[in-house]
């Protein structure tokens, strides 16, 4: 068997994408040559015209590998790099060593042409076979990288995701560098973005979790609402771009026809001019109290998050709660003991974006974008609001293509999802996705149509929506269930306290070792002791459902700990006094979200019980 043959086959059993395409993949245009370095081994060359340009050293390409990977001697062991560029695979192989922290790589290789060469000339079995290396090459399934990333990468791990690029491939493919580069740029600031967030956030979307246990009581679920509505019918997604404005009146017909979702900012401007949705879209974490001061909001279906704002749905009062999402383990379980689907949803970071995932998620064929401009259409950001103002460019300006085909000005936080649509929209081919908002920015892979052609051509039965949606069954439908749910939450209230002892204990543990190691006047036994109980306590946080939302609220100091473990100190005894201090940190933070967090939880219990009288 060949050095190829034997590529092929290990290609087959890890990489089968790659291997059924390789073949008819190869790019003749592209002429890759072999040549042998002053040692002895091979380097790999690109011929363009009369000028040869070699990947690897002409003298030694090994000890060039090894000196490429030194550069990560000091990065932590979770490590993941994107690499532009697979070469003869020597520097991916010593990259993947266990001399090299890195846990993942991916690598991207821009030519057909190279990638061939390297299996026809490197027995890279070895390679190819290892689970940590994610291979993709351009015109085989390059298109997928970046869906890759976006499952990778998340808050918890962008700072360890660098970007790499092996010698001669920038200045070769100089356009796929940049591609791939700012590719790279959307994942990690997203993340980042995602990151800083939940740090802002964090003590209001604690409260918001916990107290969002009295409307889980006697909600639905979107994972309920699966396979509940006809197959023809449409689902128009409204935000609250400018263009709705002069869609406003024909949206009217769609009324009854389509299943209509918009976002929370859009409900003013959608009741004023005398459309109900079917269903609207509360995400945030922090929301205005302005969008839901019309009576008719109660009673409104609300597509929420667990940790959607706790002071807009009291402000609304009777609320008809729908859950998308939670990101807490212990929610997830409590519905998935109920037979629903309940766990983390990628909706894009807006409320238009989510909606629209919602409409995908629930199986609607045909999905229509409304007031989606993403831009500053007639220079305004929100229908029925005045001209753009000062305070709405804080964000990056940039230039997009326009949804007639010219450029038009949008912000960066606008660009991001203008980049989730170009992502998520082309993957849908098995749907009708239509963008109607008439301006703004384009969307790829949507079809562009007025919403007046949109009515006629899709809105042509009637549907009683209201009553499909009162078929859906609650989570907890029947007082028994209800019940139940309420003794499991008085429980795990009980952990908690417990849990708060536990925590106590194990900071005046901290404490204690810091001061024992300080006056260098300790046994060794008793350290251990202290260890001991530190180890506990967050294997603990580790294992046990529902730590999550304490997590939350110190999710600085948890997602930053590994990062300052890694830093030691050469002194044993100031490096222990130093990581004792990193967990006197830790522990008095976990102490701090169990002190906000308790009496909320009880309070919810007692308002519960006032409901449903559980303990009379």
């Amino acid at each position: 068997m060949t050095i190829y043959e034997q590529n092929m086959e290990a290609l087959k059993a890890a990489h089968k994408d790659i291997y059924e395409e390789i073949e008819n993949a190869y790019n003749p245009g592209e002429l890759v040559m072999v040549g042998d370095a002053l040692n002895g081994e091979k380097f790999l060359a690109i011929v363009r015209g009369e000028e040869i340009t070699p990947l690897n050293s002409t003298y030694n390409p090994s000890h060039e590998a090894e000196r490429y990977v030194l550069q990560f001697e000091k990065e932590p062991e979770d490590s993941m790099v994107l690499v532009f560029g697979f070469g003869n695979g020597a520097v991916l192989e010593r990259m993947l060593s266990e001399e090299c922290p890195v846990a993942i790589c991916v690598v991207y290789e821009p030519s057909v042409a190279i990638f061939r060469k390297a299996l026809e000339e490197y027995d890279l079995t070895k390679l190819l076979s290892d689970p940590r290396l994610l291979l993709f090459v351009e015109g085989v399934n390059s298109e997928q990288l970046e869906y890759h990333l976006v499952d990778l990468i998340d808050y918890s791990n962008w700072r360890h995701f660098s970007f790499k690029k092996l010698a001669q491939y920038p200045e070769l493919f100089p356009e796929q560098r940049k591609s791939i580069f700012e590719m790279y740029e959307r994942v990690y600031g997203n993340n980042r973005a995602a990151m800083n967030t939940l740090i802002a956030y964090a003590q209001v979307g604690v409260m918001n979790e916990v107290k969002a246990l009295k409307w889980m009581i006697d909600c639905r679920t979107i994972s309920g609402m699966i396979g509940m509505f006809p197959t023809d019918m449409p689902a128009i997604v409204v935000a609250a771009g400018p263009s709705l404005e002069k869609n406003v009146e024909v949206l009217k017909q769609a009324k009854g026809k389509a299943f209509i979702i918009c976002v929370d900012t859009a409900i003013p401007f959608l009741l004023k001019h005398g459309i109900v949705p079917d269903m609207a879209c509360t995400i945030d974490a922090k929301k205005g109290l302005r969008h839901f001061e019309s009576p008719e909001v109660k009673g409104l279906p609300l597509a929420l998050s667990s940790d959607s704002h706790y002071t807009v749905l009291e402000y609304i009062g009777d609320v008809n709660p729908y859950y998308i999402s939670t990101t807490n383990d212990y929610y997830q379980t409590l519905f998935y003991k109920k037979g629903n689907e309940v766990g983390f949803f990628d909706g894009g970071g807006s409320v238009g974006t989510t909606c629209f995932k919602l409409a995908v998620a629930i199986g609607f064929q045909t999905v229509v974008l409304v007031g989606q401009d993403l831009a500053f259409t007639d220079e305004k950001r929100h229908a029925g609001k005045g001209q753009l103002k000062e305070s709405d460019l804080i964000y990056n300006i940039t230039m997009v293509d326009g949804y007639y085909g010219e450029k038009v000005m949008t912000r960066g936080d606008y660009k991001t999802y203008i980049d989730w649509y170009n992502l998520r929209i082309p993957q849908l081919e098995d749907r009708v996705i239509i963008n109607a908002t008439e301006g703004g920015a384009k969307l790829n892979g949507a079809i562009q149509m007025s919403l007046q052609e949109v009515v006629d051509t899709y809105c042509q039965n009637e549907y009683d929506v209201a009553g499909i949606l009162e078929q859906i069954p609650k989570a907890w439908a029947t007082r028994e269930e209800k019940l139940e749910l309420y003794q499991e939450l008085k429980q795990k209230y009980q952990f908690y306290k417990g849990f708060q002892r536990r925590v106590k204990e194990g900071l005046g543990g901290a404490e204690r070792a810091i001061r024992l190691l300080k006056r260098k006047n300790y046994q060794p036994k008793e350290l251990k002791e202290i260890d001991k109980k530190l180890n506990a306590i967050t294997k603990e946080v580790e294992s046990t459902e529902g730590m999550v939302l304490l997590v939350k609220r110190m999710i600085e100091t948890h997602i930053t700990l590994n990062d300052d473990l890694n830093e030691a100190e050469e002194d044993l005894e100031q490096e222990s006094i130093r990581l004792y201090e990193k967990m006197q940190k830790y522990l008095g933070d976990l102490q701090e979200s169990l002190v906000e967090m308790l009496p909320i939880w009880e309070s919810v219990l007692q308002e519960i019980n006032e409901k449903y009288q559980f303990d009379s």
